[in-house]
């Protein structure tokens, strides 16, 4: 499967999906020059994928880097930026401006993968800010069905609690007789 991974910090998510699922990268999108650059040594060390890096999301997206991934990704994945939902923070999800959600739904409209595979803080589900509502009604307006979880790092063999959410969403496909069934 072809990954396009927005939002990928030093790598260790592509790492995962590298060596534990058998994805090929074949972009990541990380706005931290730090980051880019571990990805840059860990691709010249032959533990990721060797593919393009590309900065800010939004550069990504004006570019038209988002539109020349149509057709060719499967999979989108993306810790899209926490602070905006984590209870550690002010938790303004849309009123902050580190909230990069459109950002993401814009990308995944423009590549059309088959799935997307996402990751943010437990905060998302709060009712304060019912965020987490607007990502599903996006989503399923993009023609995608999610299912949500949150796992915790003990729950796979972790030393630490460390709550994560994670959300999956796969592309309903067109069916001739019932229009549209899960794909």
């Amino acid at each position: 499967m072809n990954e396009l991974s927005l939002f990928s910090g030093s790598g260790g998510g592509v790492l995962a999906t590298t060596h534990l699922l058998n994805w090929r990268t074949v972009g990541y999108v990380e706005f931290s020059d730090y980051c880019q650059q571990v990805l840059a040594q860990r691709i010249y060390d032959g533990w990721l994928d060797e593919a393009p890096i590309y900065g800010d999301i939004r550069t990504f997206i004006m570019e038209g880097y988002a539109d020349a991934y149509q057709g060719f990704v499967d999979v989108i994945s993306a810790g899209f930026p926490c602070q905006p939902f984590s209870v550690a923070g002010r938790q303004k999800a849309e009123d902050d401006p580190r909230n990069m959600w459109p950002a993401t739904l814009e990308v995944i409209r423009k590549v059309e993968p088959r799935y997307c595979f996402l990751e943010n803080v437990p905060g998302l589900l709060s009712r304060k800010h019912r965020y987490f509502e607007t990502i599903l009604k996006d989503l399923a307006e993009s023609g995608y069905n999610a299912k949500w979880k949150v796992i915790s790092a003990a729950e796979v063999g972790a030393p630490h609690k460390r709550d994560r959410l994670f959300i999956v969403a796969n592309k309903l496909v067109a069916d001739s007789d019932s229009g549209f069934s899960e794909g």
